[in-house]
């Protein structure tokens, strides 16, 4: 299978390179993460203007039509920059999930509003209990006799959701039955009802815990119906995972090259840090950790429209790699800068943080460990079968 970039994705990677070394400072924007929850309005509106937040969205609907492959050229370079910018949650996650909606008016108009950069969208899908799964979400959704949908639970860990402009919010369908149908509603963050707390999480960026207490909203704030909900979410989800190990190959790949720059200027009884074996050794190490989850990547895009327990199981195994690919790099990272490598205002301790919480997205080591397990084991018994 040919993995090398066409033309059109190689001038978007220049493209987003020279957003990031012209208009990002890794110093400033940690200091803006320290300060204020907004990423920068008017680089905001450089995403719109540059096409990558309708990069996924159908032609159909106004958008460019582009792949995960096209979404994974622009998350490394943003990665390798360490831009904190709601491109997952907002430009992926949220485009993704609107587009697959009913198609209507309310749909057409949350889908521009993306692309024209004036709406910011995040995933209301974690819960004390649920431990990334969906089986044990206890958020619920009554109709109520006027026909309105009344919302009731809370989410934790809403990436982005500090400062979005609207959650995407997974709740239980209350059914006479007693089943549980999983649905997918809007709900404006100006809602009555609707309780936000914000947080800083430990890479700087800003997360939110939302309470739903008898939010009402109109039959239109339905998203996408049950009997394609679970379906539909969870194939997003994957796409977000794949997006976000590119964006760690690139965190990855700017702390290697940061480590391999201190240690060419760094001396030590005379010579470069850089030409002691030992180091060069470990920064080999750091290397083909990083060129192993490189390629682990390109077979997890390359999965990306197979059948559902294949899907799972090739995202699961990329995300398994890149745990631990991450923090093998970046601990080492850390450690050939010594205690440069400690230091706050240093940015090599920023991408190993990073790392860390990408590592705890959607799934972490030990989850997507289970869930490979039980997808391949379920191929093999169906196989025999």
């Amino acid at each position: 299978m040919e993995f090398s970039l066409t033309d059109e994705q190689n001038l978007l990677r220049d493209s987003v390179k020279r957003f990031v070394s012209e208009e990002h400072d890794l110093n400033k924007q940690q200091e803006i993460f320290r300060t204020d929850p907004r990423f920068s309005a008017a680089h905001w509106s450089m995403f719109a203007e540059l096409g990558w937040l309708c990069l996924i969205v159908p032609e159909q609907a106004g958008g460019l039509g582009g792949s995960a492959e096209d979404a994974a050229v622009i998350a490394e370079e943003l990665g390798r920059g360490l831009v904190g910018a709601p491109f997952l949650s907002t430009g992926i996650l949220g485009a993704e999930l609107i587009s697959q909606g009913e198609p209507t008016s309310r749909r057409d108009e949350l889908l521009g509003a993306i692309m024209e950069g004036k709406r910011r969208l995040a995933l209301a899908l974690e819960e004390s209990a649920s431990r990334y799964g969906m089986d044990t979400i206890s958020t619920t959704a009554q109709v109520s006799r006027s026909g309105e949908i009344v919302l009731n639970g809370q989410k934790i860990l809403v990436q982005d959701g500090a400062d979005a402009d609207a959650y995407i919010v997974s709740a239980i369908e209350a059914s006479p039955d007693g089943s549980r149908n999983l649905a997918l509603y809007i709900v404006p963050i100006d809602a009555e009802g609707v309780e936000i707390r914000r947080y800083r999480m430990i890479d700087g960026r800003w997360a939110a815990d939302v309470k739903l207490t008898s939010v009402h909203l109109p039959s239109s704030a339905l998203l996408i119906p049950s009997d394609r909900a679970s379906d539909v979410l969870e194939r997003a989800l994957d796409h977000a995972r794949i997006i976000l190990a590119s964006e760690a190959l690139g965190a990855m790949e700017g702390a290697l090259e940061m480590t391999a720059d201190y240690l060419k200027g760094r001396t030590q009884f005379g010579r470069a840090l850089a030409s002691f074996q030992s180091l060069q050794h470990r920064l080999s190490d750091m290397f083909v950790k990083v060129e192993n989850a490189r390629s682990m990547l390109y077979r997890g895009l390359s999965m990306l429209d197979a059948d559902p327990q294949q899907r799972a199981a090739a995202v699961s195994a990329t995300m398994i790699t890149f745990n631990q690919a991450s923090e093998f790099v970046g601990s080492q990272a850390i450690q050939l800068h010594g205690g440069m490598g400690m230091a706050e205002e240093y940015p090599i301790g920023h991408f190993y943080k990073r790392l860390r919480v990408i590592g705890k997205s959607y799934g972490d080591l030990s989850w997507h460990m289970n869930r490979y397990t039980q997808t391949t084991r379920m191929s093999e018994i169906q196989g025999a079968a």
